[in-house]
Parts: structure tokens; sequence; C-alpha cells
């Protein structure tokens, strides 16, 4: 089967972001930006939604991450 319809009207839920404005709109790499876009299709809803939850996540996981040891700093 095909890709799924999209729309033509650019401001339409169902025409995809290009991956630059959707790097730059949340603060993304470009490489994430990509995945983003190509794991969750052209609903720019889901893609929005899959960003938050990976930026929640990442902060989640630096906040967790310990700071170097002493002998690590100092080397």
């Amino acid at each position: 089967m095909g890709r799924p319809l999209e729309s033509v009207d650019p401001n339409s839920d169902k025409h995809p972001y290009t991956a630059e404005f959707f790097a730059m709109k949340h603060g993304l790499s470009q490489s994430a930006a990509e995945v983003l876009l190509k794991s969750n299709g052209p609903s720019k809803a889901r893609c929005d939604h899959a960003a938050a939850a990976y930026l929640q996540v990442r902060q989640w996981r630096e906040g967790r991450q310990k700071p170097p040891a002493e002998s690590i700093k100092s080397a």
C-alpha cells in the first residue's frame, strides 16, 4: 500500500513539517527532528506530542546524571 494521504493545505494537520522548521520549533537537533518526523507520520499534532515527550525524557535523563567524580574533574 502507498503512503497515507497528505494534505496540500500547509495549515492542515496532515501537511508534514519540514525537518528544519520542526527542529527550530522544538529546539531539536536536525537528526532528532528527522527521526521524530519519520516515525510519527505527517500529523503535526502527533509530531508535536512526540517532540514534547522526547524533550521531557531528555530533560529527565540529564537531571538524573551524576556529576563526574573529583578525580575526573581535575584530570
